[in-house]
């Protein structure tokens, strides 16, 4: 058996960027079984998904994976942190998962890596900086990032991975892993053509927010989701 591949995420709905991104991480690893961990009822910014958790766990299985767990609601509408966080320890308690793969707008594991090994030590001067910019009434994540950019002097690759969406999520993961001295192998799947919060549709792909807002208009999305996804979000419209 080459291993067992695990994937996190909201699917809130599944497309074709997912079905991307899970054959090339099961290409990369050569993983024989795949898993998700999903948000159910409810996602990261504490809105109601736009779907019930049963149809996105059906999507999820009719695109390939073999298993699909729940993130509870806990982790699934807090920070990107416990977020993370939540969704490690139930992958790393079950002793069985070989890879984590997560997309990123680097597409690169070594600078996540970096940050994720300082934050996960924040030495002395890093959390000095951090609690001076909280003082000036930013946020936690703003703060954060601006003591990083200090700390680290004007590198343009880690300030794209600390303001960067995926990026930032993924060295959760990766501070997570450390945390829990998990023997979970990450790896990082570069996210092409649109953007977390993109509203372009190139090659096919779109993203979950993009494809949203397509529903709310009432416009045709088969070109951007497989075939199975699009026959559930069918029947759900019919049925409310």
């Amino acid at each position: 058996m080459s291993g067992i591949l695990a994937v996190i995420s909201e699917y809130n709905p599944f497309h074709n960027g997912h079905v991307k991104h899970l054959a090339y991480s099961k290409q990369l690893t050569n993983a024989d079984f795949s898993m998700a961990i999903i948000t159910g009822n409810f996602v990261q910014r504490g809105e109601p998904s736009l779907i019930d958790k049963w149809t996105k766990a059906e999507m999820a299985l009719k695109a390939g994976f073999d298993i699909v767990l729940e993130l509870p609601t806990l982790y699934a509408i807090s920070s990107a942190e416990n977020f993370a966080e939540g969704a490690i320890k139930i992958l790393n308690s079950l002793g069985i998962v070989d890879f984590l793969s997560f997309g990123s707008e680097l597409g690169e594991i070594a600078p996540l890596d970096d940050l994720a090994n300082l934050l996960a030590k924040e030495p002395k001067e890093l959390s000095s900086l951090i609690h001076q910019h909280l003082k000036t009434g930013v946020s936690y994540p703003r703060a954060r990032e601006m003591a990083l950019m200090q700390f680290l002097g004007d590198n343009k690759v880690y300030k794209q991975a600390l303001t960067s969406p995926n990026n930032i999520l993924g060295i959760e993961y990766l501070k997570a892993l450390k945390k829990y001295k998990s023997p979970i192998k990450p790896i990082t799947i570069k996210r092409e053509y649109s953007d977390h919060n993109s509203t372009t549709i190139k090659k096919g792909i779109a993203s979950s927010t993009t494809i949203r807002m397509m529903l709310q208009k009432k416009k045709n999305i088969h070109t951007v989701v497989p075939f199975e996804t699009y026959e559930l979000l069918e029947k759900q419209i019919e049925e409310r």
